[in-house]
């Protein structure tokens, strides 16, 4: 679910050349939206904006039928029980305050002190990344939509890892420069996906040393390698393990969970596979690892996941005929 989703802007529908003039009132209103949000994390305590955000997740939970049903049908496939099971109804409730409550404290990093973001934040498998830089190779981190990934990059930032994050363009010209702003100011360096050369970037900065970190857990081309995740087909981005192996930097699967106070990072140890030879092959066969290591992630902690789109081929079906709207 993107900033667009979260302020409720229509941007399911592609406008026509009449509606020129809606699509600009759903921008603006969508960027006046997350400027509130961004007020909100910057200037409200703590306590008082963690229940800010439940509570407008709370209501966004009530009224959005189809995203509801979006998350419930994700989770199913994760928990293994119906979507409209008692369980699998209060994870996607759970799913849904989570997330309210990574949008309060990503841009509440913004004023918190260096030594407030080392206590929330603590790390398991830091000795990877460091053996990596040490090697002067850089190094690959890709990792699922889970807890706060902003947190883990500033908490990188403020130790003095050279650390570079690609980012997504979103439908909204100004929330995703509003994001390139704040994701600067928390000291990242932002590659936007869709700039030219977006590849040869990457190389460039691994050869500096730099981890590179990729949220990979949806493939947004259609060209993906398919993996199996909680029992059926879906696809995943290639560019992680291409990345990884024309560079020669190693690739670590990584998550970020949600803990009581902040944050906990696992950084994983490089993954490693045996080359074929053949480029297309040793991609998929890697992506089939990162593939694992995502799912073992998002079964310690499920609602964890922040995947408010439909995650399996089926289900972009199913939400195409019930008119869902993927909310990007």
């Amino acid at each position: 679910m993107s900033a667009e989703a979260l302020s409720g802007s229509r941007l399911d529908t592609a406008p026509a050349a009449s509606g020129l003039e809606e699509e600009k009132d759903d921008d603006l209103r969508a960027y006046r939206i997350m400027r509130g949000v961004e007020w909100a994390g910057m200037h409200l305590p703590r306590s008082v904006g963690l229940r800010a955000a439940e509570g407008y997740m709370t209501l966004h939970f009530r009224r959005h039928a189809g995203q509801r049903a979006v998350v419930a049908r994700n989770l199913s496939r994760v928990l293994g029980h119906p979507p409209d099971s008692t369980l699998v109804q209060r994870a996607t409730r759970e799913c849904f305050l989570l997330y309210g409550r990574y949008w309060y404290e990503t841009f509440a990093l913004r004023t918190m002190t260096v030594e407030e973001v080392e206590r929330r934040c603590t790390v398991d498998g830091l000795e990877h990344l460091d053996r990596a830089t040490d090697a002067g190779k850089g190094i690959v981190m890709t990792l699922p939509h889970m807890g706060n990934w902003d947190a883990a990059g500033h908490w990188l930032c403020v130790r003095g890892y050279r650390m570079t994050a690609v980012a997504e363009q979103l439908a909204s010209r100004r929330v995703f420069e509003l994001f390139l702003r704040h994701r600067r100011a928390l000291g990242m360096n932002i590659v936007s996906l869709s700039e030219q050369h977006v590849g040869r970037t990457l190389v460039g900065l691994l050869a500096e040393n730099h981890a590179v970190t990729l949220v990979a857990d949806r493939d947004l081309t259609g060209r993906g390698v398919d993996v199996e995740m909680f029992g059926d087909v879906r696809k995943l981005p290639a560019g992680p393990a291409f990345l990884s192996l024309a560079t020669g930097s190693p690739l670590s699967v990584c998550a970020v969970f949600t803990t009581a106070e902040g944050w906990h990072v696992k950084i994983g140890p490089p993954v490693e596979i045996e080359r074929s030879g053949e480029t297309r092959k040793d991609v998929e066969s890697l992506t089939r690892v990162i593939a694992g290591g995502f799912e073992r992630y998002i079964c310690e902690a499920p609602t964890d996941w922040h995947m408010f789109q439909p995650a399996w081929p089926d289900d972009e079906r199913w939400a195409a005929d019930a008119s869902v709207p993927d909310m990007g």
